[in-house]
């Protein structure tokens, strides 16, 4: 069972979940993914919650519905899934970030010499 906080709608989380999910690979392009009814049960959440995150994942084209199959991730599900997880880093994450650095006074040049030290497979 998902932990859920209350900083987000519930439906926003379980987009949240199927983004990691198709990220790590769990759920692959052409592939069916957990029905409604297997997620509602997982993640202890009614049905109209996973639902709600179905439709916003139709609406981004990244799941399509196949009668007698369910909902496959599309073809491109992986690209739709990082280009809308960089917006959302771009337009809030980072600006959080840089209030957080500027509060500690830490410096861009701070920031880059700690990536360089950083193993490229951890980024």
């Amino acid at each position: 069972m998902m932990e859920f906080n209350d900083n987000k709608p519930i439906y926003r989380q379980i987009l949240d979940y199927a983004f990691n999910c198709i990220l790590t690979g769990a759920w692959r392009a052409g592939e069916t993914i957990p029905s409604v009814r297997e997620l509602t049960c997982e993640l202890g959440v009614n049905n109209r919650t996973v639902l709600k995150a179905f439709d916003e994942l139709q609406n981004l084209r990244v799941i399509e519905s196949r009668r007698g199959l369910g909902f496959l991730l599309a073809q491109n599900g992986i690209d739709i899934i990082r280009k809308e997880r960089k917006r959302e880093f771009f337009e809030n994450t980072l600006p959080q970030i840089i209030e957080e650095m500027r509060i500690l006074g830490i410096s861009p040049d701070e920031v880059t010499s700690m990536l360089a030290k950083t193993d490229d497979s951890k980024i």
